[in-house]
């Protein structure tokens, strides 16, 4: 039995508004039709150690290492993530799909 794999990220948005309206909301049926979850997702998380750049937190749960790569690479993400990197987002952006973690 696969293990559930999370994903994190933290990055620099531009304008909060406009990301929400035109990736936020269209990226979380996808993320869904792969069996993931957003667990959080805040413009207020605080860095309590070292030096992190960014103003977005993302953390998303999905059941599986194969589901998570399954949604990044798909068609249907394809634009959104093009616009996110080209558009939307600055700086890097963090992810991790960390199958040892519990569950």
């Amino acid at each position: 039995m696969s293990k559930p794999v999370y994903s994190f990220a933290y990055i620099q948005v531009k304008d909060h508004a406009d990301y929400l309206e035109r990736y936020g909301q269209h990226v979380l049926p996808v993320i869904e039709k792969f069996g993931g979850e957003f667990l959080a997702a805040t413009p207020v998380a605080g860095v309590v150690e070292g030096d992190v750049k960014g103003n977005w937190a993302v953390l998303a749960k999905f059941p599986s290492a194969e589901q998570a790569t399954a949604f990044y690479q798909s068609e249907e993400y394809a634009p959104l993530l093009k616009l996110r990197r080209e558009t939307l987002t600055e700086g890097s952006i963090m992810v991790s799909f960390a199958e040892d973690l519990p569950a």
